[in-house]
């Protein structure tokens, strides 16, 4: 367990950075998006401007369209922060699902698989009604666009709901690993970033942060219909200890992304979550002999689904394993090149393209 929660030895040997630095380490300034901060019953804001250090100490809402652009309010981020997320994540009489997963800040690949899929109209503003929208994971690590991913979901997250449908967005070991202080996949940029903002990456996504207090409440699983939503997926071991969904969301919600102190009865059940077997992590599937069909269907019937959805581990596409009953859906966003994303339909499952097309799964 107590290697997750070690920073990496690298970030704290690393020299100082320049204050006009780049996420390449070019010359040239960059600039980042703002984080918002709730302090002293006010909301303050830092951002990255070509390279220099710009801040608000009182953020209005003309403050908050000059520089999010997203409709964002300080009414909806009080909201998300009384929020407390329950842990049932369960969801029936969803006729419209599109599932996303490991974008690892390829903001443009994400925006252009939304929009050709009807999910987000050409001002990234959302137009699937009462449809759900899952982003199973990992929209952190790896690229240089994670901030304004992580802006646009907690934006399409409100619009959702106001029309009655939702935006899932599960976290996936890349969250968890920044959300612990584990920078070893983060982006050089991010680093850079918080070093001339003056605070640290804990800070950036702490309970007091808009966007750290949002990630330490998602789920680690979601049930819509007879779908079992996982980053990486359920290894046997966990039915053996009786793991439900809601046993383990409570977990996540409170001791492992949250913010209450674990007692020493939970320690082990955490440790099992962090480790190779736990939820985020698990890549069993694709180890010869490890899940048989026998237990696949043994995992499905212990959490009462037809099949299960996961990420974390990159194939070329969008891919059917087990006869259907698994749905593997990294399609390799993360190299920015391609990818794809997985579309149910009144029950019927599709491959989404990139251009827009939707391929049936025979």
């Amino acid at each position: 367990m107590m290697k997750i929660f070690k920073i990496s030895l690298l970030y704290l040997l690393l020299s100082s950075w320049s204050i006009f630095v780049s996420a390449q380490g070019s010359d040239t300034p960059f600039s980042e998006a703002p984080y918002l901060f709730f302090d002293q019953g006010q909301w303050h804001a830092k951002w990255v401007e070509k390279g220099e250090l710009k801040s608000e100490e009182n953020v209005t809402s003309d403050f908050l369209q000059n520089h999010l652009g997203q409709g964002l309010t300080t009414n909806l981020f009080i909201s998300n922060f009384q929020y407390q997320p329950p842990i049932a994540q369960r969801f029936k009489k969803v006729s419209k699902i599109t599932v996303i997963s490991d974008v690892h800040g390829q903001f443009g690949l994400t925006v252009q698989l939304l929009k050709n899929h009807g999910v987000i109209d050409e001002n990234l503003n959302w137009i699937y009604g009462r449809g759900h929208l899952v982003v199973n994971g990992d929209v952190m690590g790896r690229g240089d666009e994670v901030t304004e991913l992580l802006w646009l979901f907690y934006k399409l997250e409100n619009q959702a709901n106001l029309q009655r449908g939702k935006v899932h967005y599960l976290v996936g070991n890349h969250e968890l690993m920044v959300l612990l202080n584990d920078l070893r996949y983060l982006n050089e940029k991010y680093v850079k970033a918080a070093e001339i903002m003056g605070v640290g990456i804990n800070e950036l996504y702490g309970g007091n942060s808009v966007l750290g207090n949002w990630l330490r409440k998602r789920p680690a699983i979601v049930t819509i219909n007879d779908n079992l939503i996982v980053h990486a997926g359920i290894a046997p071991s966990f039915i053996e200890r009786k793991l439900t969904a809601k046993k383990v969301n409570k977990l996540f919600f409170d001791q492992i992304s949250g913010f209450h102190p674990a007692n020493e009865k939970q320690l082990e059940e955490i440790d099992f979550m962090l480790s190779p077997e736990g939820p985020i992590w698990y890549r069993g599937y694709f180890i010869e002999n490890e899940v048989s069909e026998q237990g696949m269907e043994k995992i499905l019937n212990f959490y009462k689904s037809k099949r299960m959805i996961i990420g974390h581990t990159s194939l070329p596409a969008v891919s059917k394993l087990y006869n259907g009953k698994l749905i593997a859906v990294d399609s390799n966003i993360k190299e920015g090149v391609n990818g794809e994303i997985l579309i149910i339909e009144d029950g019927v499952l599709y491959r989404g393209s990139l251009e827009g097309v939707k391929f049936k799964f025979p």
